[in-house]
C-alpha cells in the first residue's frame, strides 16, 4: 500500500476512535443507502417519499483512471417496498498510448423489501436487474443481462449514538453465472446530536480469482432548512487488484 493509503488508514483510525468516546444520544441516520460508502443499509425510505441522488466517483488504478457519475431515482411504494432506477455514465483514461473511452453504462432497475424492523434492528432484501446495452464496451457497458442480490441489515446502539451496517451480496451475469460476491461493512456515529455523521466503511469484492478491498473514512452532512444531504468518502485500496485510492460523493434530495 502506498503512502497516500497509509495516511487514509491513519484518518480512519482517528474516526474509529471518535466513535467510542461519547455516550450522548442522537437521532440515527436512517438512510436506505450510503452511496459514498457503496453500501445498502437495512432501512428503506418512508412510504410515498421520492429521493434523487447524484453520485460521482473517481478511482485511480496503476496506469488507469475510472470516473463515473450515476443518477438514481428512488420511490417507496409502501412501508415495506421501494423501487429505484440507476443510470450511470462512465469514463476510463489510460496512461501511454491508450485512448480515453466514455459512455452510458447499463441501466439498472431495483427493488428493496423491508423484511423486519425493530427498535434497534432493521433487515432488508434487495434485487437489481441490469438491462443489456446495445453497445458492448468493456469497462463501460455490455450487452448481457445481470442480476444483483443483496441482504443488508442494520444494528443501532442508541447509548453510543452509533449504527452498524452489514451487506452481503452477489451478482449473476448472463453467460457467466454468479461471478461476483461482495461484503460491505460500515459504522457511523452522529456526535453531539448534530447534523454531521462520521463514518468508516469497508468494501470487499471477489470476482473469479481477484480481490478488491477498500477502507473508506467518510462523513455526511444533513441540511436543516431543506431536505438535502451531502456525503463524501476517500477510499484506500488494500490489495494489488484495488485502485490506489478513490474519491466518492453523494448529493441527495428528498421530496
Amino acid at each position: 500500500m502506498n503512502m497516500s493509503g497509509a495516511r487514509l488508514l491513519q484518518m480512519a483510525a482517528t474516526i474509529a476512535g471518535l466513535t467510542v468516546t461519547s455516550n450522548i444520544v442522537a437521532e440515527p441516520n436512517r438512510a436506505e443507502e450510503l452511496e459514498h460508502l457503496r453500501i445498502d443499509t437495512g432501512y428503506i425510505i418512508e412510504a410515498g417519499e421520492l429521493e434523487v441522488n447524484i453520485v460521482p466517483s473517481y478511482f485511480d488504478y496503476d496506469g488507469e483512471r475510472r470516473q463515473e457519475i450515476e443518477a438514481e431515482l428512488e420511490y417507496a411504494i409502501s412501508d415495506r417496498l421501494m423501487v429505484e432506477v440507476e443510470v450511470p455514465y462512465r469514463r476510463m483514461s489510460f496512461d501511454g498510448a491508450g485512448e480515453d473511452i466514455d459512455g452510458a453504462g447499463n441501466v439498472e432497475l431495483g427493488a428493496k423489501w423491508l423484511l423486519a424492523e425493530g427498535e434497534n434492528f432493521s433487515g432488508s432484501f434487495g434485487v437489481g436487474v441490469a438491462l443489456p446495452s446495445s453497445d458492448d464496451r468493456p469497462g463501460i457497458s455490455d450487452d448481457l443481462w445481470g442480476v444483483d442480490l443483496s441482504v443488508p441489515f442494520t444494528l443501532r446502539f442508541p447509548d453510543r449514538s452509533m449504527s452498524l451496517h452489514v451487506e452481503a451480496g452477489m451478482e449473476w451475469k448472463e453467460q457467466e453465472g454468479f461471478e461476483e460476491q461482495l461484503l460491505n461493512v460500515a459504522i457511523e456515529r452522529r456526535p453531539d446530536g448534530r447534523n454531521i455523521t462520521l463514518q468508516l466503511g469497508s468494501n470487499i469484492v471477489h470476482e473469479e480469482s481477484d480481490w478488491e478491498a477498500y477502507l473508506i473514512p467518510a462523513f455526511e452532512i444533513a441540511a436543516t432548512a431543506i431536505p438535502f444531504q451531502f456525503g463524501m468518502g476517500v477510499a484506500a485500496g488494500l490489495t494489488s487488484e484495488s485502485a490506489d485510492w478513490g474519491l466518492l460523493a453523494d448529493f441527495e434530495v428528498e421530496f
